[in-house]
């Protein structure tokens, strides 16, 4: 081979190279909907969680995963791995809300459908949980890490149970959480767009085998540190959704954990 021809193969193989980091690297920041393949599970703690909704899209972004309903416009789950390091970060909270660019119109909710309709855009991934960078803090204010939740339990114990669980992943070092919604009773709509609304809210927080559940309503509720009045089984919550929260098992549904009890008061 002389060195013309060394020269070209050189360039090929540089070439093969930064395509498929450049895939991968997509791939991990949710350049695509629907798919996502391995570096599309990071996130979750035992696969993917399984439901029986059809039409639903796993967007994969930075720091987060979201299971999106398109014809209700809310994640039905949104998983992430939260650790210790990610929230040494400094990164100011943006307030940049905005509709999910990698869904069509039709398949989400607009900032309008939230106007006057007296419920805030909250975050099942909050804004907080990623210091860590740019890019995962604009991406936790796109739309379809939302649902409309009540105002004061938005910024009064939910927020306070956003804190315990940072302060749970700061202590242990790594935790596992998927946030969603539950719908029960009559079903209820914000918008044009027809934004499905909740009559309630599940966290779920995993540490090795041991999980805790807390389901909350969608109402206002008196601010508490003591949240395992609204502690519940993994199971229960299994029951009230319809999703399987841990198909590849590893995980005692059935019983709560007691780790982070001082985060979690009780």
């Amino acid at each position: 081979m002389n060195q013309r021809q060394l020269r070209n193969l050189v360039s090929l193989i540089v070439v093969i190279v930064v395509a498929v980091f450049g895939y991968f690297q997509n791939q991990k920041k949710g350049g695509s909907v629907g798919g996502g393949g391995t570096s599309c599970q990071d996130e979750f703690r035992a696969g993917q969680p399984g439901s029986t909704t059809p039409g639903l899209k796993l967007l994969c972004r930075n720091e987060y995963i979201s299971l999106y309903d398109p014809a209700r416009k809310v994640p039905l789950v949104v998983a992430e791995h939260l650790t210790a390091q990610e929230l040494q970060g400094d990164v100011a909270r943006t307030d940049n809300f905005q509709p999910d660019p990698e869904l069509s119109s039709g398949q989400r909710a607009e900032l309008n459908d939230y106007a006057a309709s007296g419920y805030d855009r909250g975050h099942m991934a909050p804004a907080a949980d990623f210091v860590a960078g740019q890019t995962q803090m604009q991406q936790s204010f796109y739309l379809s890490n939302m649902i409309p939740q009540n105002p004061e339990m938005n910024r009064g114990i939910w927020a306070g149970l956003e804190g315990a669980t940072r302060a749970c992943a700061k202590s242990l070092g790594e935790v596992y959480i998927l946030t969603g919604p539950v719908f029960a009773g009559r079903a209820r709509t914000i918008g044009p767009d027809q934004v499905a609304v909740p009559s309630s809210l599940y966290k779920i927080v995993v540490s090795g085998d041991a999980v805790r559940a807390f389901v909350l309503p969608n109402r206002s509720l008196t601010k508490t540190s003591d949240f395992t009045r609204y502690e519940t089984t993994v199971d229960a919550v299994q029951s009230a959704t319809g999703l399987t929260f841990f198909p590849g098992g590893g995980v005692n549904t059935a019983q709560n954990g007691t780790f982070c009890s001082s985060n979690y008061g009780g």
